[in-house]
């Protein structure tokens, strides 16, 4: 095997790799033999057929492409260590030639930027006290025993604590507010989840009667747009149900799950709040002390770098909309921005993001952090069973090896962030 290294720019060289004959013949058998450990012929144990029956029933095609997938992933994995080349991405590979003689591609390689770390024992950020109060287990509780609650049809005037479903129309100036358009909106009357004086006006009506009235909202109301504004409604109350709530006891409780009594319940909710609350101050921890490396580690990164940070984040966030039936381009419409114009915003959060990752990867690299074969193997297997269990995706259909580098990188993030939690944070 030969390889030639060409520096592109500051970040970048393009790698040429060259496989011989007898490297490619090799691949070749390796191929075959990684086909077959899972093939199923009549008259052979698994993965105990002959060569000439592997042949014929994968095709010659596509065991030479698994051939060639297995000779670019070992050759460039092996350069790479070879040449102690720090690597962030391999990109645009290029098969140069292909044929029975030899194997010659290259690949695009972005390598890290020099980073200098600060001695990680300066770095100290302190440790919160984490308490759990009495009014956040008994509001926790009170939310529990209404996910309970039982509901009873009424023809009464609507009180507080009613449920209530209403359809509503807002307006500004006689103009409708876009989104404040709603039918048989579920409301509890009381609970205060709507525009202040709100939930007022329904009390003493009756199902099927209709209202209008005028409200300002706050002025630090959280949509801006209607903020300190006249808002003019109209009410149609289309049903009324009395809510009746449960009681707080060791009957209720036993109902809930394994508890012995109305005391073990009020326990347990108060351990969730704590090993809640926890993971948020461990969190917020971590934050702090990455970013305090941050400051004083000594960082360039190119402007080439951002930008494949800010693609990465635009096409994240266009397929976390197209997830929710949305589309990028309606949602620049309706916030008035050009794509350009997104990416320049997101400039600098992306500058932040890249070196965080960057620093953390610096870090696990000079410490040694790995993830053994073991646990991506138990990880891996625990992801599939779970989303095979939620019918997510067949096993047959499964990217292994991407599924692997996804959880490997994982346990060497998670593992450093360990790391730096048990140098920096103090209690």
């Amino acid at each position: 095997m030969e390889s030639t290294l060409k520096k592109i720019s500051k970040d970048q060289s393009e790698l040429f790799i060259e496989l011989g004959k007898e490297e490619l013949v090799k691949f070749i058998d390796k191929a075959e033999t990684l086909l077959s450990r899972d093939l199923h012929i009549d008259g052979f144990r698994k993965g105990k057929a002959p060569k000439d029956l592997v042949k014929r029933h994968f095709g010659e095609q596509f065991i030479l492409e698994t051939a060639l997938d297995l000779a670019v992933k070992q050759s460039l994995a092996e350069t790479i260590k070879e040449k102690d080349l720090e690597v962030l991405k391999a990109s645009s590979l290029n098969i140069v030639e292909n044929s029975s003689q030899r194997l010659i591609y290259k690949v695009l390689l972005t390598l890290f930027p020099e980073i200098k770390l600060p001695d990680l024992r300066t770095i100290k950020v302190k440790r919160r006290e984490v308490q759990v109060t009495s009014e956040e287990v008994n509001n926790t509780l009170e939310d529990i025993r209404s996910s309970r609650a039982t509901f009873l049809d009424k023809d009464e005037p609507v009180e507080n604590g009613d449920r209530v479903e209403i359809d509503f129309e807002a307006f500004i100036n006689g103009q409708a507010i876009e989104g404040g358009v709603s039918k048989n909106h579920p409301l509890i009357v009381g609970k205060k989840t709507f525009i202040p004086g709100f939930e007022e006006k329904l009390v003493g009506m009756r199902k099927g009667e209709e209202t209008t009235f005028s409200l300002n909202a706050p002025e630090n109301y959280f949509n801006k747009d209607i903020a300190g504004k006249e808002l003019d409604f109209k009410v149609k109350v289309v049903d009324v149900k009395k809510v009746t709530l449960p009681t707080l006891d060791d009957g209720f409780a036993k109902l809930l799950g394994n508890f012995g009594n109305f005391q073990d319940l009020e326990a347990s909710v108060r351990d969730g709040i704590l090993a809640e609350k926890k993971s948020k101050e461990r969190e917020r921890l971590l934050v702090e002390a990455v970013s305090k490396i941050t400051e004083k580690s000594d960082i360039k990164v190119t402007e080439d770098l951002i930008d494949q940070k800010v693609e990465e984040m635009v096409a994240r966030f266009d397929q976390d909309l197209h997830q929710k039936g949305m589309e990028l381009s309606l949602y620049l419409a309706h916030i008035n921005k050009t794509q350009d114009e997104l990416r320049q915003d997101w400039r600098e959060n992306a500058d932040k993001q890249l070196k965080t990752s960057l620093i953390i990867q610096k870090i696990s690299k000079e410490k040694k952090i790995n993830a053994s074969e073991a646990e991506v193997e138990e990880a891996v297997s625990q992801a599939i069973q779970m989303l095979s269990a939620r019918g997510d995706v067949q096993s047959d259909s499964l990217d292994l090896e991407k599924i692997k580098e996804e959880v490997a990188s994982k346990i060497i993030n998670d593992k450093t962030l360990s790391y730096i939690e048990s140098i920096c944070i103090s209690a």
